[in-house]
């Protein structure tokens, strides 16, 4: 017993360490952030009317069990103590996983939840007094249920990657973060509508009062509620549902923390997509991959399977599809509003998918690993050629695809037909333009990621954050003749009414996003030719220093603003390994960091 309470005080003590040490504003932000939404939390719950509290609680708490279960996918897994850490420590693994999930009741996240959830001992004393109590027990267990939700949450998330399920989850999840972001704001006025009513009336009697209180974010409320009114049973099944979740989510969290390898030696079942079958003797190419017997056919064959087998490309694909999906649906809910035809602009709703070609495929080098050293030994410009291109039309495909599929289908939900063409014109230019920043970006900004095996969000497939920044701008700048155009057609300008304009329309998006494609694409190619060694290096040799210009074989010079660029996406890159080195450095044991003094 002493030995795993003596584990479980050094593993706070390693999370508190590394924590201390992250960016000096992300800690104050978090806490100053949990400490409004515990603000809201109880100024929501008391100045609610009392018979519609009950209803006030479920909602806030269902608000609470989604910010745990989203928020630790989104934010950078640094500060969190992952299990490969000490898969080669002789500990229990049993032991280690208890550990692991217990640091993080100590955290300032459980504290401020579990300040929250104490709004029901309150709750319970204006019902009863004896209720404040019950109050305090059903508080602690639907902190202990939602922290090891959250946690085993996590955990699954690296090992659903494995899995065309677990790829699904995790797009759907980074879709409504990144569109809440570009378009939350549309949820703002009905639900300033909806709050007074809330608070005031609840829910009501039909059925989605029935639903919200069955959910686990119900019980707790509905528990003190049916004590109250003294139904024994109500609170019964409702405590001990309560009881058998949070025990069940602890074990969960336990389990998948417990570090590691998997079963490397297990045969695959069945063929991935895209891969070669054997008939009798004779190679059989997929029909769907059968393209040209050309080096840029090998390219745009080899690109397709790798974004289709690959879960990290293929969470780019459904991240950019479920974007445009929850998009459209605050388009829905803001014409609930006082905007009532905003519903039939859905279909722009996909233009949102189509930006991610660019973000999508900003590292494309990176995620090869340094398979670019059949590419640098090469040494034949057709070769590199043929290599950028062919990367653009896969990252087309890919991406821009299932974009003009999702406008059509957003088109017949909404009745917004007679803006399809104009978002088709805008596409068609956001996707050439992606096709040309992700082929630029990729070369530019190449970086190692994290192994494959052991990544755990979007940030650990080595994107550069400040490349990300300037492709999102880049996009919106490169598309923004045809866009304005676009606009123009949707408001009705008098130029606009000829029969013969939809088709001009559609021909200048195609042509400016050509264009882009094909000058950002030249401008990757002439930059390969000259830095090629120097871009192999940054990916076999990370974090290595390069000086500035190139020892390439090609006669061509590399534009001011590319070599520019490169610099700049170096200097972040190196500033960002050398900030994590620091903090991995003092988050060590003096007496480790002795011993290395000593050794040196």
């Amino acid at each position: 017993m002493a030995g795993a309470l003596t584990e479980v005080r050094h593993l706070i003590g390693l999370r508190r360490t590394i924590e201390s040490h992250n960016e000096s504003w992300k800690r104050p932000t978090g806490v100053t952030l949990g400490l409004l939404a515990v603000a809201a939390t109880w100024a929501g719950t008391l100045a609610a009317d009392p018979g519609a509290r009950g209803d006030v609680i479920a909602v806030i708490f269902g608000l609470w069990a989604l910010g745990w279960v989203i928020g630790p996918i989104l934010a950078s897994g640094a500060s969190v103590l992952r299990p490969e850490y000490f898969t080669l420590l002789p500990l229990d693994r049993r032991r280690l996983g208890m550990g692991l999930l217990a640091s993080v009741y100590v955290g300032p996240g459980a504290i401020l939840t579990f300040t929250a959830m104490l709004v029901l001992v309150a709750h319970g004393a204006l019902l009863d007094l004896w209720l404040a109590l019950l109050g305090l027990l059903v508080a602690v267990l639907f902190t202990v249920g939602l922290v090891a939700l959250s946690r085993a949450v996590y955990a699954i998330f690296g090992a659903a990657m494995r899995t065309q399920v677990g790829v699904e989850i995790a797009a759907m999840q980074y879709g409504l973060l990144i569109s809440s972001a570009m378009a939350g704001w549309l949820v703002v006025f009905p639900a300033g509508i909806a709050i007074p009513a809330l608070l005031a009336d609840g829910i009501g009697d039909g059925p989605p009062a029935t639903v919200l209180h069955a959910l686990p974010f119900g019980w707790p409320g509905g528990a003190l509620a049916a004590a109250a009114a003294g139904d024994a049973m109500g609170a019964l099944w409702r405590l001990g549902a309560l009881m058998a979740a949070a025990v069940l989510t602890v074990a969960a969290a336990v389990a998948l923390l417990i570090p590691h390898v998997g079963n490397r030696t297990a045969r695959r079942r069945g063929l991935p997509w895209g891969s070669r079958q054997v008939a009798r003797g004779k190679a059989v190419r997929d029909p769907l991959l059968a393209l040209a017997p050309t080096p840029l056919g090998a390219v745009v064959g080899k690109e397709l399977r790798s974004w289709m087998r690959d879960p990290w490309r293929s969470l780019e694909i459904r991240t950019a599809v479920w974007l445009g999906v929850f998009f459209a649906l605050f388009l829905y809910i803001g014409s609930l509003g006082q905007i009532p035809d905003l519903f039939r602009f859905a279909p722009a709703a996909a233009l949102a998918a189509a930006m991610m070609v660019g973000l999508s495929g900003a590292n494309l080098y990176g995620q090869d690993g340094t398979a670019l050293w059949m590419l640098a030994v090469t040494d034949s410009r057709s070769a590199v050629r043929a290599d950028v291109r062919g990367r653009q039309i896969a990252i087309v495909l890919s991406l821009g695809l299932p974009a003009a599929i999702l406008a059509v289908a957003l088109a017949w939900l909404s009745d917004g037909w007679s803006v399809l063409v104009p978002v088709g014109a805008a596409m068609a230019a956001l996707v050439g333009g992606g096709a040309g920043i992700s082929a630029l970006f990729s070369v530019v900004g190449v970086s190692a990621g994290v192994d494959p095996a052991k990544r755990r969000n979007a940030t650990d497939a080595g994107e550069n954050p400040l490349l990300l920044q300037i492709g999102f701008w880049a996009s919106a700048l490169i598309s923004a003749p045809t866009v304005a155009v676009a606009v123009l057609t949707i408001t009705g300008a008098g130029f606009t009414g000829a029969w013969w304009w939809p088709y001009a329309l559609l021909a200048i998006g195609v042509l400016n996003g050509a264009l882009a494609a094909w000058g950002l694409g030249r401008a990757a190619i002439v930059f390969l030719g000259v830095r090629m060694p120097e871009t192999f290096a940054r990916l076999r040799y990370p974090g290595l220093k390069l000086a500035p210009g190139g020892t390439g074989t090609s006669g061509n010079t590399v534009p001011w603003w590319a070599g520019t660029l490169s610099d700049a996406a170096q200097k972040s890159y190196l500033e960002a390994r050398q900030a994590k080195e620091k903090a991995v450095v003092k988050s060590r044991p003096r007496s480790e960091k002795s011993t290395t003094r000593s050794e040196r």
